[in-house]
């Protein structure tokens, strides 16, 4: 499970990743699930609550331009198989 905290607005944003031990009939009577920490935990803090100027900002969200490659020319005698490799058709 993982578990998000934020106690107030200027306190940080913790996060821990916790697994649920074994439950037994006790825990169930007793209504108490028992956890114990197992991967990464860490505190974030805000540190900016402005957006940046127009220019910066459209600069920080530009995404480079990657070649599509559905709009280039298919060639009509070559495919694909289910495990991702090429091959070409042969005329008989």
């Amino acid at each position: 499970m993982m578990v998000f905290t934020c106690r107030g607005e200027l306190d940080p944003i913790e996060f821990r990743h916790l697994e649920c031990e074994d439950i037994t009939e006790a825990t169930v009577q007793m209504r108490t699930v028992p956890f114990r920490e197992v991967g990464p935990s860490f505190n974030m803090t805000m540190r900016r609550e402005k957006i940046a100027a127009t220019d910066l900002f459209k600069d920080a969200c530009r995404q480079p331009k990657v070649r599509n490659p559905d709009k280039r020319r298919a060639d009509k005698n070559k495919y694909t198989t289910a495990l991702g490799e090429k091959r070409q058709r042969h005329r008989h």
